[in-house]
């Protein structure tokens, strides 16, 4: 496999930004014009042969995969900056410092791993006709969750949340800064025993590829510009062998969302499809 010539851009965009005389950044923000200016700049200078067509792409084709932190410049992973995605108005990522305890750019905090609570769902409920046409995207991924009831058994038998009834809306929600890939809405019984609603985000994901946290925290926030509840939960799917991952993270209130920036794992299970479903 080719080296990526990313790193080498995003070492200029930072050069670019970089203000030697208050040693510091002008802007942390990187936008379609940094990335188009830096590329340009790389094939006059440095060889490179990346095109500069589809900016807005430029961050995405990093952190999608497992390997994400494998496509940072070292220089800035010795000076401990990494960087996250950030969209609209011709915005592409942002330079963000490590956090406490983190030892690389694009860590994968979330996501399958070998020890996960596991139990078996039945598939043969599933037309034939719909697992012929089974392919590894995202989209089937989160129709073979519908039609299984995937979430509907995950909230029965794992999530904390006391909840008595789970209706899908819809799939493929675009919104103007993010897409939920799918939407919930619920009823639960609070501490008090009292019926209240709440709505369910979830985010799908090929095989091998990140959850990724900031995608997940921006819908968090869509979900409550876009209804009235009190308490949006959201949750984060996978393909895995034979089956689905669930990552379920704790519910944000409305009252906590200015100061939501970082999701917490509440819970998380491998949903195994008997049989087998193809594309899963």
């Amino acid at each position: 496999m080719a080296k990526s010539q990313k790193p080498v851009v995003i070492e200029r965009i930072y050069e670019t930004l970089w203000d030697p005389a208050a040693q510091r950044l002008i802007r942390t923000v990187v936008t379609n014009e940094d990335i188009v200016a830096a590329i340009a700049w790389c094939k006059a200078n440095k060889g490179s042969s990346l095109s500069e067509k589809n900016p807005a792409n430029f961050m995405k084709d990093i952190i999608r995969g497992h390997g994400a932190s494998n496509m940072w410049p070292e220089r800035l992973k010795q000076l401990r900056m990494g960087g996250r995605q950030v969209t609209g108005d011709g915005n592409v990522f942002e330079f963000v410092p490590y956090e406490e305890g983190q030892d690389e750019p694009f860590p994968n905090r979330f996501g399958y791993h070998k020890g996960v609570w596991s139990h078996q769902i039945q598939s043969i409920s599933m037309p034939l006709a719909s697992k012929a046409l089974g392919r590894d995207d995202e989209t089937y991924l989160i129709q073979v969750a519908v039609k299984l009831a995937v979430v509907e058994t995950h909230f029965a038998l794992r999530s904390p949340i006391d909840v008595v009834e789970l209706t899908h809306l819809q799939i493929g929600i675009k919104l103007r800064l993010c897409e939920v890939d799918a939407l919930f809405a619920a009823t639960y019984r609070d501490e008090k025993g009292q019926r209240q609603r709440m709505i369910i985000t979830a985010e799908a994901k090929k095989k091998n590829q990140r959850i990724l946290e900031e995608q997940v925290v921006q819908q968090v926030k869509a979900a409550f510009n876009e209804t009235p509840v009190d308490l949006v939960v959201p949750i984060a799917m996978t393909s895995v062998t034979n089956g689905i991952y669930v990552a379920e993270f704790k519910g944000i209130r409305r009252s906590e969302l200015a100061n939501f920036t970082a999701l917490e794992l509440e819970q998380e299970a491998s949903y195994e499809l008997c049989p087998n479903v193809k594309g899963i």
